[in-house]
């Protein structure tokens, strides 16, 4: 059977209730400054509810969320984000963005974990990522590129250890004849980020691709939608990246977004929506 969902990425759903002063004395206040200045004003979260509803109409059978769930990794934020996933009438499929894992304290405590636990259960070899959820010959394989960075530095990084781990699963599920849908928050081809943005482990991440091969990549971070490549042992890979779920914005390419994909073993399809400012429209790729 083949897996019908949803990709969306960079909702950043807000929520301040109990929010207290002494919450942003470290990297929170550069954040809080953005909030209050930029990124409030241009995200609305009923524009992803709108994505949610019109992916339902159209027989998604699972929402896919590639990072950046929360704004400022506020526990008040990840609790407001599990309701709204766990609502949604959807089985849900996420990862870790640089925004979910915004402060030391937060990575310290797997606060992501605990909050999102139950939408990246699957298979594990010794570490949390990269988890695999397998759908008969479809599997989805979640990678995490979430490390607390700098303030004004959004960087991601995947790690030896992980990287080794995705190796060693991309090969056994290669031998399976499973097709192999990876799952990363950051971009992970040259020259795509801007500056301070960057996967620091790209080019390993790349090596990895080139040796085991992916039947497709998706990604989010940089706010607008973006088909690139990468080589692949059977030839070049597919890179889709999707622009934020709940972006108030019309430029082009930086509307708020979502795919559709249908996969199988034969085919990989892909129908890309974008927000013309009242709803979503089919647009072309």
């Amino acid at each position: 059977m083949p897996l019908r969902f949803v990709h969306v990425s960079d909702i950043h759903l807000l929520d301040l209730q109990g929010v207290r002063p002494w919450h942003y004395l470290n990297k929170r206040i550069t954040g809080r400054v953005n909030l209050a200045l930029k990124r409030r004003r241009g995200h609305d979260e009923q524009i992803f509810d709108r994505a949610v509803e019109h992916g339902l109409a159209l027989g998604a059978e699972r929402l896919v969320v590639t990072g950046d769930l929360s704004n400022l990794s506020l526990p008040s934020e990840f609790a407001h984000v599990r309701r709204r996933l766990a609502s949604i009438g959807l089985p849900v499929t996420v990862i870790p963005g640089n925004h979910d894992a915004y402060t030391k304290g937060v990575v310290r405590d797997n606060l992501f974990d605990l909050h999102f636990r139950e939408f990246m259960d699957g298979e594990r070899v010794d570490g949390d990522f990269p988890f695999v959820q397998r759908f008969d010959e479809v599997a989805l394989i979640g990678v995490s590129t979430a490390v607390t960075s700098l303030p004004l530095y959004a960087t991601g990084t995947v790690g030896r250890d992980q990287l080794e781990r995705l190796d060693a699963v991309l090969a056994r599920l290669g031998e399976q004849h499973v097709v192999r849908v990876v799952l990363i928050h950051h971009p992970p081809v040259a020259g795509v980020a801007k500056a301070r943005h960057d996967l620091r482990d790209l080019d390993a991440f790349g090596e990895v691709i080139a040796r085991r091969g992916a039947e497709l990549i998706l990604h989010g971070h940089e706010h607008r939608n973006l088909d690139t490549i990468l080589p692949g042992p059977g030839g070049a890979v597919p890179v889709h990246g999707i622009a934020s779920g709940t972006s108030r914005s019309q430029r082009p390419g930086h509307e708020a977004a979502f795919s559709l994909y249908q996969v199988d073993r034969h085919r990989i399809h892909r129908e890309l929506y974008t927000w013309n400012g009242t709803s979503f429209a089919r647009a072309h790729v």
